[in-house]
């Protein structure tokens, strides 16, 4: 009974270890956008099927499958509605697709659930860059500004250069 009670404890730790260093080394990072410009989701705290669909999203995304990755983001927030990476990253793809309400809503949704999240006032003021609308876009780049001065930066040259897909693949 003794080695239980010290083995349980021993368990977890070496447990909690693993996780952390996996997290650690896995490169992912919610704040740190990927090559296909989307951001990647922390796995420890979503869904594994969620967070299946959420990859095979992001393969699409880095083939510019636009379609595709909408349907596996869409699949991943059906199983978890709270996933805001997948928010924000469908809401990349409906912008690529020119269906900018879609994408408005998704990224909507993605800040309502992490507010402090800062992609998705990137990605908002693109979109609302790409619908002519540059007052929307400089509100998210002053909301972007306290964020994340560095993304910020990039989305001030898009709005100078009337361009939403400016500096977005750097």
């Amino acid at each position: 009974m003794r080695t239980i009670g010290y083995a349980l404890p021993a368990f977890l730790l070496v447990l909690s270890l693993a996780v952390i260093g996996a997290s650690a080394h896995d490169g992912s990072s919610p704040t740190t956008p990927p090559a296909g410009g989307t951001t990647t989701a922390p796995a420890s705290q979503v869904d594994p099927q969620a967070k299946a669909f959420y990859d095979q999203g992001e393969s699409f995304t880095k083939q510019q499958k636009w379609d595709q990755a909408i349907n596996a983001y869409q699949q991943a927030v059906r199983i978890d509605p709270k996933y805001a990476e997948a928010w924000n990253n469908m809401g990349f793809c409906y912008r690529k697709v020119k269906q900018y309400d879609k994408a408005l809503d998704a990224y909507k949704q993605a800040m309502a659930l992490k507010p402090n999240f800062p992609h998705p006032h990137e990605y908002l003021g693109r979109t609302y860059l790409a619908m002519g609308n540059k007052d929307g876009a400089m509100h998210e780049y002053e909301i972007l500004k306290r964020m994340d001065p560095k993304m910020a930066d990039e989305l001030l040259k898009a709005i100078q250069a009337n361009d939403p897909e400016l500096g977005e693949n750097d």
